[in-house]
């Protein structure tokens, strides 16, 4: 893999005299980092394939805020107890309604009322068998985090949040993304910059730095009026399963 190396003053976006970049502190989590729970509703046909059942067709994929409104919508579709599946030819257009008779709505209801997940990314799942298929309803939760744009020099600078994790970057222009390099290693973060294992990559507080805190950040460095600007995507190899709020 090729190495990136320094670039120079003007186009990496730094001003300033040519001292040694010094380690920063390691940032706290920054009040504009905010992640929210997304919750997922999932209702599908699963087929028997080989004395296991495997994914046939979807039925429903919704999205909730909250895990109580996401239980409730789920049992609200139960109960209305129709699933429809297509069936005949692949592509066929039209889906045949399958509609559960009142005991076997009320079963599956109650299966999936008593099911269990692990509580945290899998809230309930029920795999309820019907002839030759199975319904499968499933309700999970991610936590996502928000976009967020800052300058360098800000506390709020997403590329804070990668400092000390194992991170992939890519030096590119973007349109029509003409790549100049890559490096991996992990992140030490600058009062002025950013290490990368043997690569050191300097810039100004003023330049942009936009990304989803713990995941990614690409610093934007301007090339002028009529050029596309040089970018620092930082991708981290390894996500924290779960980052701080």
């Amino acid at each position: 893999m090729s190495a990136i190396t320094r670039p120079s003053g003007r186009e990496d976006g730094f001003n300033g005299r040519d001292e040694p970049a010094r380690p920063a502190p390691v940032a706290a989590p920054h009040s504009s980092w905010r992640f929210h729970d997304r919750y997922d509703l999932w209702v599908d046909w699963l087929q028997r394939e080989h004395h296991a059942w495997a994914p046939y067709q979807n039925v429903l994929h919704r999205t909730f805020r909250s895990r109580e409104e996401t239980l409730l919508q789920a049992e609200r579709f139960i109960s209305r107890g129709e699933f429809p599946m297509q069936r005949g030819a692949k592509g066929m257009a039209g889906a045949a309604p399958v509609t559960l008779l009142r005991n076997r709505r009320e079963a599956l209801l109650a299966a999936f009322r008593e099911a269990e997940g692990d509580g945290v990314t899998l809230i309930r799942e029920v795999q309820f068998p019907i002839g030759e298929y199975a319904l499968s309803v499933k309700v999970t939760c991610e936590r996502i985090a928000g976009e967020v744009r800052a300058t360098f020099a800000s506390a709020a600078n997403p590329l804070r949040s990668l400092g000390g994790r194992p991170v992939k970057l890519t030096r590119l222009i973007e349109h029509p993304y003409d790549v100049l390099g890559r490096a991996e290693g992990t992140l030490e973060l600058l009062d002025r910059g950013v290490r990368l294992g043997g690569d050191l990559s300097e810039f100004a507080g003023s330049v942009t730095v936009t990304g989803v805190p713990y995941l990614h950040a690409t610093v934007a460095v301007p090339r002028g009026l009529l050029k596309k600007p040089l970018l620092y995507r930082y991708e981290v190899m390894e996500p924290a399963a779960d980052p701080p709020v």
